[in-house]
């Protein structure tokens, strides 16, 4: 039986480079969109040569452009603009992470993609937003993890760190994504269309928000200020042979973690007693509790807090993660055959639909790769 995916039918037209706008587009890709992706000829998407790569295709370019359609064009030159006008006609999204203004100053503003298609929607994203004193300035994930407050909540004392993944580039994506989805349904169901415009900066703030910026929710002068969340991420557990994670929250999974190390009369110690007092005792807590796993083993500790039904894992290398029993059963991660760069692992979409997951059987492609086909279609 065909599984029909659910965006099957919704075209995407997606100018832009690096990740936010590539990424979005291709979760929505994997859902069923047909997804043209429009570049530069001759260079293409800058991050087609970062990092680790194999026939001219970089691995993260193909993490985030799997399934798209391949359209180099000069959209300085007049008739090659023309061409992507042609394909707004029968787009349901144009999607664009450029600069504001950019767009704009190549004639594919929002006013001249509506008078060609009153019902496209048109998805703008940029560093800081359309308005404000860095409205025009350049942003990476890099520099907006050190406006965002995520350098200072990963910091290690007085010294603030990186994340050290693409985290406000991929939120901004997941952000546009959701948006983007939520303004098809707007249309399917009002018939009419929307111009979302959206920041990496304001994608990354609401993102951190909920814990990173607990201590700066609350204003009024009573509050009582407990330590933040990130405190309890200071480091993993050490035990003899190695290192492995705990994530206790309820009072149960507290109370097993006192029973694994043997003081269950932690449960009734008035720092300990309370999700209120543990929050209070924080520090206290940690060298209690976590930090007398110094003379297990590994195995035994996790042994010891899954008989507790205590949340645990060992601590998985990079290196072994496709191999662990659990990913393999959920089948996390596939191999595909890619006609540019060979065998490859590629990760499967999340979500499960009706218990069946979404296939995937498109690699990214080479640059230019569907010009040809593309043009010959809407000249016919």
């Amino acid at each position: 039986m065909s599984i029909h995916k659910p965006l099957e039918g919704i075209k995407i037209l997606e100018l832009s480079s690096i990740v936010t706008a590539s990424l979005a587009s291709m979760i929505l890709c994997d859902q069923g969109a047909e997804v043209i992706k429009v570049e530069p000829t001759g260079s293409g998407d800058s991050m087609r040569y970062l990092g680790t790569q194999k026939g001219g295709i970089s691995a993260i370019f193909a993490n985030c452009n799997r399934g798209k359609q391949s359209l180099n064009l000069d959209l300085k030159d007049k008739e090659e603009r023309k061409i992507l006008l042609e394909l707004v006609k029968e787009s349901d999204v144009f999607i664009s992470n450029y600069r504001p203004g950019v767009n704009e100053r190549l004639g594919l503003g929002l006013d001249v993609l509506r008078k060609i298609n009153p019902h496209i929607i048109y998805v703008s994203i940029s560093g800081f937003g359309e308005t404000g004193p860095l409205a025009n300035a350049p942003a990476y994930d890099h520099v907006i993890q050190g406006m965002s407050g995520a350098t200072s909540i990963q910091s290690n004392g007085d010294e603030p760190a990186y994340m050290k993944s693409l985290i406000c580039d991929k939120i901004t994506g997941y952000t546009a994504c959701q948006a983007l989805t939520a303004a098809l349904f707007k249309r399917e169901r009002t018939g009419k269309t929307s111009h979302i415009t959206l920041s990496m900066l304001d994608s990354a703030i609401f993102f951190l928000w909920p814990d990173g910026m607990m201590n700066h929710t609350l204003l009024d002068d009573d509050v009582k200020t407990a330590p933040p969340l990130s405190s309890t991420y200071s480091s993993l557990i050490i035990a003899k042979d190695g290192f492995f994670t705990i994530a206790a929250m309820t009072d149960s999974q507290w109370f097993g973690i006192f029973n694994a190390i043997g003081k269950p009369e932690f449960k009734k110690d008035p720092r300990f007693e309370n999700a209120s007092a543990r929050s209070q005792n924080m520090t206290e807590l940690l060298q209690e509790s976590l930090f007398r796993f110094n003379d297990f083993t590994v195995e035994e500790a996790i042994n010891a807090l899954r008989d507790n039904d205590v949340p645990c894992s060992p601590y998985v290398p990079r290196d072994e993660v496709v191999n662990q029993p659990q990913v393999i059963a959920s089948n996390t991660i596939f191999q595909m055959d890619s006609p540019h760069q060979g065998k490859m692992n590629a990760v499967s979409h999340p979500a499960i639909f009706d218990g069946n997951r979404m296939k995937v059987t498109k690699t990214a492609p080479a640059l230019g790769e569907h010009r040809d086909q593309i043009i010959k279609k809407i000249s016919n």
